[in-house]
C-alpha cells in the first residue's frame, strides 16, 4: 500500500500554502519569518511542479515559468531609472497603508510600525516600480531591503547604507521642505519614531501615540507631537539623483 498518494501530496501542498498565507499575514516582520516565507515558497514551488509532472502541458509550462523568472531576476539591469518616476511609486505605496493599525514590528496591512511602515513604502514602491520597467536591478534591491530588516534608530544612521543623511533640524514644524523629495523620511534625534515625506509639507507616520493607526499629517497645519521634536532628514540612495556634470543633485 502506497503511504504518499497524489491524494496526499496535494492535501500536503494544500497545507504548506496556507501556512505560507499565514506566514505572510502575520503582521510581526522577523528574520526568522522572513526565512519561513522563503523556504515555504520555494518548496511550494517544488511540489508544484511534481504535482504537474505527469501533465506535458503543465509541465513544461511551470519549467519555463521557473527558469524565465531565474534568468529575469540574474539579469544585470540598468541604473539610470527615472527617480522621479521611482520616488511618485514610493509615495503612493506609502498612501496604501493609510488606516492601518499600528503594530510594533509590523511590517504588513494586518499591522505596521513607523520604520516598518517607511521600509515597506521604499519596498514595495521599488518592487513595483522594477516589474512594472522591467528592471531586474532595482527588483534584487526591494528584495535585498525586505531580507535586511533595520529598527528606526538604525535607519537614523543610514539604514545599513543604504540612505544617505541630508540635514538635521530642530523639528519637522520648522523645517523647510522646499528641498526634500517624496519618499525622504524623517528619523527622531532619540531614534524613536520614523516618519516619511509625501509632498507639499505633508508626511505619512505609523503613530504609536492616540490614534495608533497609520495617518498623514501636514507639517503647517497639524497638531503632532512628531512634528515638534528633532530630526534627522535621510534619503534612501535609490531615490537619489546621480550626479553628472552640469547638473546639481537633489
Amino acid at each position: 500500500m502506497r503511504l504518499f498518494t497524489r491524494k496526499s501530496a496535494l492535501l500536503l501542498w494544500v497545507a504548506g500554502a496556507c501556512f505560507l498565507a499565514a506566514d505572510i499575514l502575520y503582521p510581526v516582520s522577523l528574520g526568522l519569518t522572513r526565512a519561513l516565507g522563503v523556504a515555504l515558497a520555494g518548496l511550494l514551488a517544488a511540489g508544484l511542479l511534481g504535482l504537474c509532472w505527469p501533465y506535458r502541458f503543465l509541465r513544461w509550462t511551470l519549467l519555463g515559468l521557473y527558469v524565465a523568472l531565474a534568468l529575469f531576476a540574474a539579469l544585470p539591469g540598468h541604473t539610470d531609472y527615472d527617480r522621479a518616476a521611482l520616488r511618485q511609486e514610493v509615495a503612493q505605496a506609502l498612501q496604501r497603508y493609510e488606516g492601518v493599525r499600528y503594530v510594533w514590528g509590523g511590517e504588513g496591512f494586518w499591522g505596521i510600525d513607523c520604520s516598518g511602515l517607511v521600509r515597506r513604502g521604499m519596498i514595495d514602491g521599488t518592487f513595483i516600480y522594477s516589474v512594472r520597467t522591467c528592471n531586474p536591478y532595482l527588483l534584487r534591491q526591494a528584495i535585498r531591503l525586505w531580507w535586511r530588516d533595520v529598527s528606526a534608530r538604525d535607519m537614523g544612521l543610514g539604514a545599513r547604507g543604504n540612505a544617505k543623511k541630508i540635514t538635521e533640524e530642530k523639528s519637522i514644524a520648522l523645517l523647510n521642505d522646499k528641498n526634500l523629495r517624496p519618499g525622504d523620511f524623517a528619523i527622531t534625534s532619540d531614534g524613536l519614531h520614523a516618519l516619511a515625506y509625501l509632498g507639499d509639507h505633508v508626511w505619512i507616520e505609523a503613530d504609536p501615540g492616540g490614534e495608533m493607526k497609520v495617518l498623514r499629517v501636514n507639517a503647517r497645519s497639524g497638531k503632532n507631537d512628531w512634528l515638534r521634536v528633532p530630526v534627522s532628514i535621510l534619503r534612501w540612495r535609490l531615490l537619489e539623483t546621480p550626479y553628472r556634470a552640469g547638473r546639481s543633485r537633489h
